[in-house]
């Protein structure tokens, strides 16, 4: 039999996560802007800012995400730290009918999930497979094909939940659909254990009189306080902004680093 012919154990446990990624995230967003305007009442106007807003940052903080990736946190631990902000966003979000600061705040905490996941979980899927593996090609496929069932149903099932029981509790489903694919991650933790870690050595560092790991945790607090900030007052297009230059001058300094000199 070739030896080529099976896919590593490891992809079906990053295949689940992926497809109940997808149900978690595009389960809330069918529901967020008719939440938007039919339960809080916002104006199309300022929930369309919002929705714009939240789109936007979710796609441009897996730059920011990805670095942390590669200098602290490696894949692994960025996905699933990233898989449990998103469950813990959207659970938040469920209670932003009691107040609309809720709603900030959890749109804030999924960005920030979002940002460490994106982006890694596909650098975790190649670390799966060596660079000339013939495998890689179909795993990177399977991992999409799976993500877009996700997609598929969780509008119909979310939507389902809200129209029958409530926005609390559709919100809620995409919570259980993150959780769940955290859990089946989890699961199948000891045959990612060959992938790269943490960085114990530059998180034990000290920088300004703090350790890394201590920024570390400043950073995982204060981010989504200043994105819930920032959504609050309508700032978002400002914030938009600025993570786009931050974004940019990470790729810049990461595309410096990486150029090889020249031969003659």
């Amino acid at each position: 039999m070739n030896k080529h012919a099976s896919q590593p154990r490891a992809i079906y446990y990053v295949v689940a996560l992926q497809i109940w990624e997808y149900f978690s995230f595009y389960g809330m967003r069918a529901l967020l802007i008719l939440y938007l305007t039919n339960q809080l009442k916002y104006n199309d106007t300022h929930a369309y800012e919002l929705f714009s807003a939240y789109c936007s940052l979710v796609y441009v903080t897996p730059i920011l995400g990805g670095f942390l990736a590669d200098k602290v946190l490696g894949n692994r631990m960025a996905v699933m730290l990233g898989a449990l902000l998103m469950a813990i966003g959207h659970v938040v979000l469920g209670a932003s009918e009691i107040h609309p600061s809720f709603l900030y705040l959890s749109l804030a905490i999924i960005v920030c999930g979002y940002g460490l996941f994106k982006s890694n979980v596909s650098c975790l899927l190649g670390e799966l497979y060596e660079p000339t593996d013939p495998r890689r090609d179909g795993g990177f496929s399977l991992m999409y094909a799976a993500g877009n069932v996700g997609s598929i149903i969780a509008p119909i099932a979310c939507g389902y939940a809200q129209e029958e029981y409530s926005w609390a509790m559709g919100f809620g489903l995409a919570a259980v659909g993150m959780i769940a694919g955290l859990v089946i991650f989890l699961c199948g933790n000891r045959h990612f254990t060959h992938t790269r870690g943490v960085n114990k050595k530059v998180l034990r560092a000290t920088n300004f009189l703090l350790p890394n790991w201590g920024w570390l945790l400043v950073l995982l607090v204060a981010t989504p306080a200043l994105i819930t900030v920032l959504f609050w007052k309508e700032w978002s297009v400002y914030a938009l902004i600025v993570a786009t230059i931050i974004g940019l001058g990470v790729l810049a300094k990461i595309l410096s680093q990486s150029r090889k000199p020249e031969t003659a």
